[in-house]
Order: structure tokens, then C-alpha cells, then sequence
């Protein structure tokens, strides 16, 4: 008995061991599948991005091999217009001779003006071969991809990023620099105007000395705000994405809004197309030294698979509509007037409002511009009969919910 009872837990324990042995087996199996997956995964990622650095290298190669030929075409042509100039000008210096002048004395000055054209040409066409061999501007390297950003950092504070997921996703970085500014234009006076010497040669007319005043040293113009441009490429629905992000960022905790270029604050669009560009904005205070502050900016642009974002601190300030001139009568319009009015007139069946029960909910919402207090009314039985929006400027509105969209009503 003992020994049966010893032979089956043996056995017990054998079979055990055998199935751990079978799970430690499956084990390192699924390890070296995963190990697999993930360099086959790292490779397929460094394949993309060498893809994508080959691609912009021969843009680049292509544009710096056509702004080539462009330089060549263009010193060849200085080339041939200083060979005319110079012959031009030899021309006209052998006409200008004056006729008592020995033959031998005209004859060397046409043979040392003829040694300088050569030369001349020959200056010119070394000038563009430096200038095409090493004088042109540096090709700039193609960029990096950088790792997903968590948030983004603007003039020192942070802003959280677009929220962005997946190894397949590659995201570029680069400095947008502000434009230069315009040189004013030179403005031509007349031939008879101030600062054109009169014909005695005496002082240009309308001055009374012949001295000039000093030209005004110009005002230095600060430079612009350097734009921070993310770009992300290979994601699967960019559309999505940026009306998810604008919707996050314009809660009342991120504080940015939707603007038009103006910075006024404008409604969310209705649908978001396949491509297209939203700008979100926020003001930021200043220090309590005074510095700081300003304007924050994302504008979003999306088309295809890829999604940019840049980052601006514009000048202004965000700001809200002005209201619209009140119409006449219509700025005491309120709860009374409601109650007063035809259920009718509120696709409401009965000949009162006095059976209706009105109750103003709290908050606000924005209609066409204008702030609106929102009612929703009830029947007899507490039974909910609509929702209803007055708004500051006086207008009446009913809630759709079957369409979800707002429709204007008549109050007589």
C-alpha cells in the first residue's frame, strides 16, 4: 500500500515537472517571438527613415544641382555682358581721340585696351568658378526625426502636445525665422526739385545754402518671434485628431480659444474636411515684473496623413466679438416675456404657458455671438417639452435635438 501510494505521487510529481518543463518550453518561445516582432519592428522604423533621408537627399541634390546651373547660366551671361561693356567702352575711348595726336600714341593705347578686355573677361569667369565651387551658401542636412513630444514648450512654458501614439508615426522639428524686413523704397524727385543742382550749378532750389542736411540714421528694427514648426507624418487620421486637440485645448483648464487670423474668437466649425488649418490662441499675463505675457498661438493645418503645428507668439490680443446693437424693445426681453407669450409660438400645444413649468439652467451658451440662458420647459406631469434659449440681444431660440442645430423663433 505504502509503496503504491509513494509510486503515484512520484508519478504525480513527475508529470508536474513534465508540464512545467512545457510552460518554461512556451515560455522562451513566446520571449524569442516577441524579441522577433520588436527588432523586426526597429528595423522596419530605421528602413522609413532611411527611406525618408534618401528622399531628401535628392531633393536637395536635385535643387542644389539645378540653383547650379542657374549660377553658371547667370555668370555666363555677366560674362558675355562685361566683354561687350569692356569692347563698348574701348570703342569709344579710340573714337575720343583727339585728331592731333601722333599715330603711335593712339596705336598704344588700342593695343593696352585690347590686353585689358581679356584680361577683364578672365577676372570674371574666375569669379564664378570660386563663387560656384565653394562661394555658394552650405546645403542644409536633412532632418532628424525626434521622438514623440509629450508637450510643447513656447517662450519658456509648456503646452501639452498633440496626443500622438505609435511607432509607425515620424515627427520633424524645425525653426521657422521671421521675415526680414521690407527696404523702403527710394523715392525720385525731379530733375528741377530740392537736392538737383540748378543750372548755375549753385545750390539745388528751394535752399538757400548749398550745405545738406545729415541723412537720419535708420531706426533698427527688432527682429520677429522665431516660429517652432512640429511636423508629423504617417498618422491615420489627422482630421480626428486635430478637431480631438482643438476640442481639448479650447477647455476652460488649457484656456486657449478658436480665432481667425484677427484673433477674434469664433465658433468650432460644424465638420472638420479631409484637409484644412484651425488656429488656437490664448493671452498669457504677465510677470509681476512686468515682463512676459503676450499671445500664444497653435496654428493646426492637416491634410492627407501628415499633421503640422506651429507655434507663434503673434502680436494682439485674443478677444471677443463686440455685441451687435440691441434691436428696439427687445433688451427687456426675458422669463416674463415667455410666460407671457402663445404656446404656439413655441410649438406647444394648449391656449396659456400657465400650464408649462420653465426652469433656466445654469451657465451660458453662445448662439450667432450673442450669450444665451438656456430654459428648458415642462408639461403637465413634469413631462419635458423642449429646450429654449434667450438670448442678451433678445432673440429666441428652440432646440432641434433630432438635427442638433438651434432654430430661431418669432416672438409676435
Amino acid at each position: 500500500m505504502k509503496q503504491d501510494k509513494a509510486e503515484k505521487i512520484i508519478q504525480k510529481a513527475e508529470r508536474k515537472a513534465a508540464k512545467a518543463a512545457k510552460q518554461v518550453e512556451l515560455a522562451g518561445k513566446k520571449a524569442e517571438a516577441a524579441k522577433q516582432k520588436q527588432a523586426a519592428r526597429a528595423e522596419k522604423k530605421a528602413a522609413q527613415v532611411a527611406k525618408n533621408a534618401e528622399k531628401k537627399a535628392a531633393k536637395h541634390a536635385k535643387k542644389a544641382e539645378q540653383a547650379t546651373k542657374k549660377a553658371q547660366l547667370a555668370a555666363q551671361k555677366a560674362q558675355e555682358k562685361q566683354a561687350k561693356v569692356a569692347a563698348k567702352i574701348a570703342a569709344k575711348a579710340l573714337e575720343g581721340e583727339e585728331d592731333g595726336a601722333g599715330g603711335k600714341k593712339k596705336k598704344g593705347k588700342k593695343k593696352l585696351l585690347l590686353i585689358l578686355i581679356p584680361v577683364a573677361v578672365a577676372a570674371i569667369g574666375a569669379g564664378a568658378f570660386f563663387f560656384l565651387k565653394g562661394g555658394g551658401e552650405e546645403e542644409e542636412a536633412p532632418l532628424e526625426p525626434i521622438p514623440i513630444p509629450l508637450e510643447y514648450l513656447l517662450n519658456e512654458v509648456p503646452i501639452t502636445a498633440l496626443p500622438v501614439t505609435g511607432d509607425e508615426v515620424l515627427v520633424y522639428q524645425e525653426e521657422v525665422p521671421p521675415e526680414p524686413p521690407a527696404e523702403p523704397e527710394a523715392q525720385d524727385g525731379g530733375k528741377d526739385e530740392a537736392g538737383t543742382p540748378g543750372e548755375d550749378g549753385g545750390a539745388p532750389a528751394g535752399e538757400e545754402g548749398g550745405e545738406e542736411e545729415p541723412a537720419a540714421a535708420p531706426a533698427e528694427e527688432e527682429l520677429g518671434f522665431t516660429k517652432i514648426l512640429y511636423r508629423y507624418e504617417g498618422l491615420k487620421n489627422p482630421r480626428s485628431l486635430a478637431a480631438a486637440y482643438a476640442a481639448v485645448m479650447s477647455t476652460e483648464d488649457a484656456g486657449f480659444s478658436l480665432v481667425d487670423e484677427t484673433l477674434l474668437r469664433i465658433d468650432p466649425p460644424e465638420s472638420y474636411g479631409e484637409s484644412g488649418s484651425l488656429q488656437l490662441a490664448r493671452n498669457i499675463p504677465a510677470g509681476e515684473d512686468g515682463t512676459g505675457g503676450g499671445v500664444q498661438s497653435l496654428l493646426l493645418s492637416w491634410e492627407g496623413t501628415s499633421c503640422s503645428v506651429l507655434l507663434d507668439m503673434p502680436e494682439g490680443r485674443v478677444h471677443d466679438p463686440k455685441p451687435e446693437a440691441p434691436v428696439s424693445g427687445s433688451t427687456r426681453r426675458g422669463l416674463s416675456d415667455l410666460e407671457a407669450i402663445h404656446p404656439s409660438k413655441l410649438g406647444l400645444p394648449g391656449e396659456s404657458m400657465e400650464a408649462y413649468s420653465m426652469i433656466p439652467q445654469e451657465g451660458s451658451v453662445r448662439i450667432a455671438g450673442a450669450v444665451c440662458m438656456r430654459v428648458n420647459i415642462y408639461s403637465a406631469g413634469n413631462q419635458f417639452a423642449g429646450s429654449y434659449f434667450l438670448s442678451n440681444d433678445g432673440k429666441l431660440y428652440k432646440l432641434d435635438e433630432a438635427a442638433n442645430a438651434v432654430v430661431e423663433l418669432e416672438w409676435e
